[in-house]
């Protein structure tokens, strides 16, 4: 995934120091930086954050016109930014200044002059992180898209869920800012139970639960992005969804061997899901 990274600071050469250690460590490490973005104040990034698609701002503090404190308590108390991750660079020490915008939702702190290495683990944690936040939303939106269609909910994780033996694989894709696809693999009577639902039919099968599925992968798909982007301007451009049916257990064993697919229960049933980013 290509990271577009804003540098937020009144000191032109600041900035080109700060792409130039980032840029360094690009070159060794791969971290799949994009674009370069560059603000001299918080005025300027709020326009920026609201016209263009911003992965990770590096904010000084002290600034003219409006401070980074100020710039990041819009950022963050604005729906269609939030979510973007904040790193503060600053040469102020941990002082409580700091500690309130770590409160307020600032990823991470890193003291003026910083090196290479401290900015590598930063965010190679932030991603991790982000990766991690992503697939709570994926499932939130699954969990809504189930609530209001399928009239069916996620609950907890138990022994005595489901395992499904013949399974289909749903999955979507999306091309926009982030690009990628969404995948939910579920078993065939659950797909049956969902077209019933969603359909009111009494007499389901198997092209009806691959069009139930398809369907929930399709809402899912339009509930996920709009929490994901950093501003609303955002546009996607979502693929028709396809269903893979497999006889055996193979297909789960397989789907849910690989890191990233996560296992829910749905109405007592083993449900596993993934996201995928491209780029």
């Amino acid at each position: 995934m290509a990271l577009n990274v804003l540098i937020v600071d009144d000191s032109s050469l600041t900035r080109k120091a700060i792409k130039r250690i980032i840029g360094m460590i690009n070159e060794t490490t791969d971290l799949g930086i994009g674009q370069f973005l560059e603000a001299g104040n918080g005025c300027e990034a709020l326009k920026i954050v609201n016209e263009s698609h911003v992965d990770l701002i590096l904010a000084d503090l002290n600034m003219p016109e409006m401070g980074g404190a100020e710039m990041i308590h819009r950022i963050k108390n604005n729906e269609s930014t939030k979510s973007i991750p904040v790193v503060v660079i600053s040469t102020e020490s941990k002082t409580v200044r700091i500690k309130e915008l770590l409160a307020e939702g600032v990823k991470n702190y890193l003291h003026k002059p910083f090196t290479p290495e401290e900015f590598k683990a930063i965010v190679h944690e932030l991603w991790n992180k982000t990766t991690a936040e992503a697939v709570d939303l994926l499932t939130r939106a699954l969990s809504q898209a189930l609530e209001t269609t399928a009239y069916s909910m996620i609950m907890p994780i138990d022994d005595d869920m489901v395992i499904p033996e013949k399974t289909m694989l749903a999955e979507i894709g999306f091309m926009g800012p982030k690009s990628g696809t969404i995948q939910i693999l579920a078993g065939v009577q659950l797909s049956k139970v969902l077209a019933e639902n969603i359909a009111g039919l009494s007499n389901v099968d198997d092209k009806n639960a691959c069009d139930a599925l398809k369907e929930l992968a399709n809402i899912t798909c339009g509930l996920f992005l709009p929490m994901v982007v950093s501003s609303t301007a955002d546009l996607f451009d979502i693929t028709i969804p396809t269903v893979k049916v497999c006889d055996n257990s193979e297909q789960w064993n397989e789907f849910i061997a690989v890191q990233d697919s996560c296992v829910l229960n749905i109405e007592g049933h083993a449900v596993a899901i993934k996201l995928v980013i491209e780029n």
